[in-house]
């Protein structure tokens, strides 16, 4: 079953919550964590089914670590995919949909472990972009963002986010934006690929999505250049079921792409370029 799940501290994610139930057919059929567990009542799409719920949880969704074992512990159910509704902030204040892989580079500031990232799902995280793109209010920004935060889950999960300022955040445009989103989007067809270099908001990835067949998973923007080893890299690689690497050629230091073109040729790591990718 998939999960769709929300937090009581984050006004963007009650509101994202909310909207998902007054758009989809759900039944309450459970509680977890003192909140009503939700299941859909007919087939949506591949993710939202009948064997997919959503339910809330206290705490911010940073701080909840290992949440797939607590959830399998608690109703018997394992997750195939998991879903966080969130809030995005940043100091721009830029109206934006974003969604993003977690995990760490470095240290880990704000939930998850360090020097670790969590499985994702390249297809459904980029075809779900990829929806907003086609979808969303005017004057949004559409992008993914580097993997960054916690918690540290070993399902395959992902963020969906409402941002970048609290005047945003629990407005209902966006929400139903997201909400349709979800319950309609198609997964990304293409090769899956751990993007690498550029800036937080991913730019070059974000791009190449919207213009070809392609799913991204882990990104590593360049400041995580900094702290990244091979092993970790492999690992990144490994838990986004990765075809290879994607290289921000231009939005990287030049002796960081050296660096990374040795890297993957000594691991015998494939490098795409836009060239390999089907336009769409």
């Amino acid at each position: 079953m998939n999960l769709i799940l929300a937090s009581k501290s984050d006004v963007a994610s009650v509101n994202l919550h909310d909207t998902l139930l007054e758009l989809g057919s759900w039944e309450q059929t459970g509680i977890f964590d003192s909140n009503p567990i939700w299941s859909l009542t007919k087939d949506y799409n591949f993710f939202c089914n009948t064997n997919t719920q959503m339910a809330m949880i206290g705490d911010l969704h940073i701080n909840a670590e290992n949440i797939d074992v607590r959830w399998e512990k608690e109703t018997g159910k394992k997750i195939n995919i998991l879903a966080f509704l969130s809030r995005h902030k940043a100091a721009s204040g830029t109206p934006s949909l974003t969604v993003h892989p977690i995990g760490n580079w470095g240290v880990a500031e704000y939930g998850g472990s360090d020097n670790d990232v969590s499985h994702t799902s390249p297809s459904e995280m980029s075809g779900l972009l990829f929806e907003l793109y086609k979808t969303a209010p005017d004057g949004y920004q559409i992008c993914l963002e580097a993997t960054h935060h916690g918690p540290y889950v070993e399902t395959p999960t992902f963020f969906i986010e409402i941002g970048s300022s609290p005047d945003r955040w629990e407005l209902k445009e966006p929400a139903e934006a997201i909400a349709k989103a979800i319950l309609n989007f198609e997964p990304s067809k293409g090769p899956k690929l751990v993007g690498i270099g550029g800036g937080h908001y991913a730019p070059r990835f974000t791009e190449a999505l919207f213009s070809h067949e392609v799913s991204f998973g882990h990104i590593v923007a360049n400041y995580g250049l900094k702290t990244i080893t091979p092993n970790l890299l492999k690992k990144a690689l490994s838990v986004s079921s990765a075809d290879g690497i994607y290289l921000h050629r231009k939005g990287m230091p030049k002796s960081a792409l050296r660096e990374m073109i040795l890297l993957a040729e000594k691991e015998n790591i494939r490098i795409f370029r836009q060239s390999d990718l089907t336009p769409r």
